[in-house]
């Protein structure tokens, strides 16, 4: 099991320390196990105020803390430690038997000035990074999102911190579960209410805004023709190429072929109807451009390994939760995690 310890200063970020909690928390429902385990310390095991004014209780005292992973370390930029002879022998110790310590955001204030991060390279947010230079010279500092130096770790924010999270998912858990965790929190580009949710499949590190206009046009179609399908000609002609130029171009950017996209597509937002409504087979299958109910569970099955009846029936047996298909099928969609995620 993968542990980590999560060390509150005096006006932490709450949104942070959720976005590190929360993902290992829909990763361990999703996939049925306690793989991923954390804890929540102060220095002095005392309740910590938060920014938002919210005071925390924590597990334990951070000299307590024996066996862990990872420390992570949320406060304010302005906040320090308040012993800062036991909590700085604490975290070296643990650096001494193979944690890895990490900031968040101003918590890198504190860390710094402990000396934490000299010699290392380190992300920083960029409302900080003037005020870092400054006092910290023996710090390099980076404008990615986040930072893995050897034993040490810097994140620039929240969604730093929940991407490192999907990225720990994908490597401990499995890349569907991470991928599924990622749609749980619709961890995606934001569209119109009305329009059907997508769960991006991308082998690059890159969200749709960072993909060539006709791919991002040739998905915003795709998404837009669920249940009235457009032929893959029809795509081509609206984006301004061929089918063989739209499928070269469709599959470098995506690592899947335009036809297989929108037939997951499809399929996605079947299983969303056959979870989270009663509609029949049949009316689900219409719904999503199939002529019958045959051929959609078929189809179905072929791309989730069972039928949708039995989908239905297990499901219904216990809490429904949001299960994408991007999140059960092996897929790749957040390969790479990593330094340069687009925000």
């Amino acid at each position: 099991m993968t542990h980590f310890t999560f060390l509150c200063l005096e006006d932490f970020p709450v949104a942070a320390l959720s976005m590190a909690i929360d993902p290992l928390r829909v990763a361990n429902e999703i996939s049925r196990r306690d793989g991923l385990g954390w804890t929540v310390v102060s220095e002095d095991g005392q309740p910590v105020m938060s920014s938002s004014r919210l005071s925390f209780n924590p597990d334990k005292a951070l000299s307590e803390v024996d066996e862990t992973d990872v420390v992570l370390v949320f406060a304010g930029a302005s906040t320090r430690f308040r012993d800062r002879k036991a909590s700085g022998g604490a975290l070296r110790r643990l650096l001494s038997h193979g944690v890895r310590i990490g900031s968040v955001s101003g918590s890198l204030f504190a860390l710094a000035e402990e000396r934490f991060f000299d010699g290392y390279s380190c992300s920083a947010h960029f409302c900080y990074t003037a005020a870092l230079k400054e006092q910290f010279d023996r710090v390099t500092l980076c404008d990615t999102l986040y930072t893995i130096d050897r034993n040490r770790m810097s994140f620039a924010g929240t969604s730093a911190v929940f991407e490192f999270m999907l990225g720990v998912i994908s490597d401990e858990v499995s890349d569907a579960v991470a991928v599924e965790t990622a749609c749980w929190f619709q961890y995606a580009t934001l569209r119109d209410a009305g329009t059907l949710q997508v769960l991006p499949g991308y082998s690059k590190d890159q969200t749709r805004n960072g993909l060539p206009r006709p791919v991002r046009r040739a998905i915003e179609l795709f998404a837009n023709n669920i249940e009235n399908k457009i032929s893959i000609e029809q795509v081509s002609k609206l984006v301004g190429m061929s089918m063989r130029q739209l499928e070269r171009h469709f599959k470098k950017e995506t690592g899947i072929s335009p036809g297989g996209y929108y037939r997951r597509l499809r399929l996605d937002a079947a299983r969303q109807k056959l979870l989270y409504t009663d509609q029949s087979l049949q009316e689900i299958a219409l719904s999503v451009g199939y002529d019958s109910a045959s051929s959609f569970s078929s189809n179905y099955r072929r791309e989730f390994g069972l039928p949708p009846t039995q989908e239905r029936k297990e499901r219904s047996r216990g809490a429904r939760h949001a299960a994408l298909s991007f999140g059960q099928r092996p897929s790749k969609g957040f390969d790479h995690l990593g330094q340069h995620l687009v925000n």
